[in-house]
């Protein structure tokens, strides 16, 4: 795929955002692909695939949103990122004749980001449109846990207390070295989320709790 990107635009300058997705979890990569995009630059292309149907049905799409371009497959990939942004426009790609239906990355993806990348006009790509999957609202809950076993939710805040598994969360700290050890406690994490985590431990062995855990504000 990057031989595919910097044969289309050689004077790209690649990043490798994440690997570690798990295989097949759209909807985890969707979280993740916008917790970990939205600091570039305008005019940045992000290229992603988490792609199970790959061959099928689904379409290959280029997005503009709030001055970036992403890419890959319209699978709900993009929830996330379209929730968050009001400000898009999408087209569907062609996929090549000679393109393997089993790389659609190497052969759709990655040569229609080379080409965002080099200047090409979102338009130029294919024709617009306008209803992107969209995943089903979780509700309130646990949407990642990180490697620190912090639960991050997507509740925002102000909130007052947290209830996960029947536990109540109070303790609500601005940082970490504000809180005792061992006890768990909320706070507004780097994303603009309410997180849980429990200092010097995991928050997610202490609770019992883990991606998809639904987590309730209480007043």
């Amino acid at each position: 795929m990057k031989a595919a990107v910097l044969k289309a635009c050689p004077r790209a300058q690649l990043v490798d955002v994440d690997h570690s997705v798990p295989a097949f979890d759209v909807s985890l990569a969707a979280f993740l692909l916008w917790a970990a995009t939205r600091d570039f630059a305008p005019g940045t292309v992000h290229l992603a695939v988490v792609d199970p149907g790959v061959g099928g049905e689904r379409r290959a799409v280029a997005v503009e949103a709030g001055g970036c371009f992403y890419v890959g497959p319209d699978n709900g990939l993009l929830t996330t990122v379209v929730r968050h942004r009001r400000d898009l426009a999408a087209v569907s790609l062609a996929r090549p004749r000679s393109a393997s239906p089993t790389f659609e990355g190497r052969d759709v993806f990655a040569p229609a980001a080379g080409a965002l990348a080099s200047g090409t006009r979102l338009a130029d790509l294919g024709k617009p449109v306008t209803d992107l999957v969209v995943l089903p609202d979780p509700g309130s809950s646990v949407v990642w846990v990180d490697g620190f076993g912090n639960l991050v939710t997507n509740l925002e805040p102000p909130v007052a207390r947290i209830r996960v598994n029947g536990v109540d969360v109070g303790l609500g700290v601005r940082t970490f070295a504000e809180a005792p050890a061992g006890q768990p406690f909320w706070y507004v994490g780097s994303l603009g989320l309410v997180e849980i985590g429990v200092r010097e431990d995991r928050a997610d062995r202490v609770l019992g709790a883990g991606r998809g855990t639904p987590v309730f504000a209480i007043p």
